[in-house]
């Protein structure tokens, strides 16, 4: 069976058909508009919801906070009417695929309020889960690693890498980064603003 994957964590969103073998499908979507306008349009182009799917995979992030949102709000939608599950992962891991041979990875990223999140990785496997570091440390922080990126412009990092759907889908099930059988929610590390 196919598992589905949702990516939205940065500008350039994606979906994903297939499993940890095979690619069947993947679409991209960037442009003006929110990923809400890009996403159900893919979603039919990908035949969904005549397809009987395995589970969903949701990027968790870091990232933006409302387009996680609108990808798990989806994906909640579809598993409810399928009777599937859904779990989520870091989006830093699909990054880190991409780069395995990167001996030490920094995948940052805007954590608004003068932070960014950082995500470590040794060989391709999590070296730190995701953590926050002042915007002030971040130029010196990157230079830690052998390689720093991020999806979206942060200074000091030039490097742009944009996790994929299509990453997530190839993620070995061993991996412990897995959220399953509860709510997921986007990786947020602060308490919110209103409750303070």
């Amino acid at each position: 069976m196919l598992d589905l994957a949702f990516e939205t964590s940065s500008s350039m969103g994606s979906i994903a058909l297939g499993n940890e073998k095979v690619i069947v499908q993947s679409i991209e979507f960037k442009g003006p508009q929110r990923h809400s306008a890009s996403l159900f349009p893919a979603l039919s182009r990908l035949g969904i919801p005549r397809l009987k799917l395995r589970r969903i995979v949701v990027g968790i992030g870091p990232g933006s906070f409302s387009g996680i949102r609108v990808a798990l709000a989806a994906a909640q939608g579809i598993a409810l009417a399928q009777g599937i599950p859904v779990v989520g992962i870091s989006s830093a891991y699909s990054v880190a695929m991409q780069m395995k041979e990167v001996i030490r990875l920094g995948v940052f990223s805007d954590a608004k309020r003068r932070e960014a999140f950082c995500t470590s990785f040794k060989n391709g496997e999590l070296e730190k889960d995701t953590y926050l570091i002042p915007m002030t440390e971040l130029e010196e922080h990157a230079k830690t690693f052998n390689l720093a990126v991020s999806a979206e412009p942060l200074p000091g990092i030039p490097k742009r890498v944009y996790p994929r759907a299509k990453d997530l889908l190839m993620l070995p099930d061993s991996l412990s980064g897995w959220i399953k059988g509860q709510l997921i929610e986007p990786i947020y590390l602060r308490e919110p603003v209103a409750a303070k």
